[in-house]
């Protein structure tokens, strides 16, 4: 609660409750997982996971997407991906990840991402957008997306060979270290607050001759 409340950003605040949801659910994974041995509550958590995420990371972009069309669209689009993630669950023949939430998950966000991205280098800016944290944080998942993307892929007809899965393995998890890494710089760094005072300062009058030294007469 202390470091919330340090928090002066909507978009931080964001950020943090995904970090804090993710916790908890990979937390309930883990115990799950390798406690309990419950395998249907394992992959019911992971599910739940899946979802939780697309809403959160949907929400957070949904911030800073400045198309209204786009943006609306983004906020819409947890409705019909959460529909689709009980669809693959009730057909799923028997507990298993959701890979093809996945790659839909990863698919859509990332051109969302890349959309913003687009809209930054339409603006001008005040600052490079590489000092403020949606950068880091966008860098963060578009590795995240792309690299686990087409690994996703091979996992429909592949992911029940022992070798793929080690594969698998090695892979997510050095995506996942890279992707933290620069969630780490997105939370720690420090954004410049704009200066209203001297926005405002900065005005032109409207009759262009207040200042000269002479009036012209008529």
């Amino acid at each position: 609660m202390i470091f919330y409340r340090k928090i002066d950003s909507k978009n931080k605040k964001v950020f943090f409750y995904y970090t804090a949801t993710i916790t908890i659910l990979v937390i309930a994974v883990v115990i799950t997982r390798y406690y309990y041995n419950s395998y249907l509550s394992y992959y019911l958590v992971v599910r739940f996971y899946n979802v939780i995420e697309y809403s959160l990371l949907s929400f957070l972009f949904f911030l800073h997407i400045k198309n209204r069309f786009v943006r609306k669209s983004l906020l819409l689009s947890i409705i019909p991906y959460s529909l689709f993630c009980i669809y693959d669950f009730i057909n799923a023949n028997g507990p298993t990840l959701p890979l093809r939430p996945l790659i839909i998950e990863y698919l859509v966000l990332l051109l969302f991402i890349i959309y913003f991205f687009f809209e930054v280098m339409q603006n001008s800016i005040v600052e490079p957008i590489y000092q403020k944290a949606i950068f880091w944080i966008c860098v963060a998942f578009i590795i995240n997306f792309s690299g686990n993307f087409f690994l996703l892929l091979a996992s429909l007809n592949s992911f029940d060979d022992e070798a793929f899965r080690k594969t698998f393995t090695i892979i997510n998890g050095s995506v996942t270290i890279i992707k933290n890494i620069f969630l780490c710089i997105a939370v720690t760094l420090k954004e410049n607050k704009p200066n209203d005072e001297f926005i405002n300062d900065i005005s032109i009058d409207s009759k262009l001759d207040t200042n000269l030294p002479f009036k012209t007469k008529n």
